[in-house]
């Protein structure tokens, strides 16, 4: 016997639009570490993958942390100049950043 598919479980239909993806709003957060000054860059993405992209401008051995949504979730190191590779680490912390999509935090503003 087999259960029926609700609706929502439904494979879409060929040739339809697939659902567009929700933006989040995403924080880049550099200290003032002695490579550069302190910094913070707000934009928004489908995925935090985007901030890879944002953070590969800066220079090797800077360190970001990363909040989606006002949430901590990683922080970031470029590693090395000539072959870059990511070092990525869980982040412990709480949330500093509350951006909603009207408007931005104070100290962003």
């Amino acid at each position: 016997m087999s259960t029926p598919l609700s609706d929502e479980s439904a494979a879409p239909a060929p040739g339809a639009d697939p659902a567009p993806l929700r933006k989040s709003t995403l924080v880049l957060h550099y200290d003032d570490d002695g490579i550069g000054l302190e910094k913070r860059l707000l934009f928004e993405a489908a995925t935090p993958a985007a901030a890879l992209e944002i953070a590969a401008g800066e220079a090797a051995g800077r360190h970001a942390r990363l909040f989606v949504d006002g949430r901590p979730l990683c922080s970031v190191l470029k590693a090395d100049e000539n072959h870059p590779f990511w070092v990525i680490a869980a982040s412990a912390g709480r949330p500093i950043y509350a951006p909603t999509s009207t408007s931005l935090p104070e100290d962003l503003s």
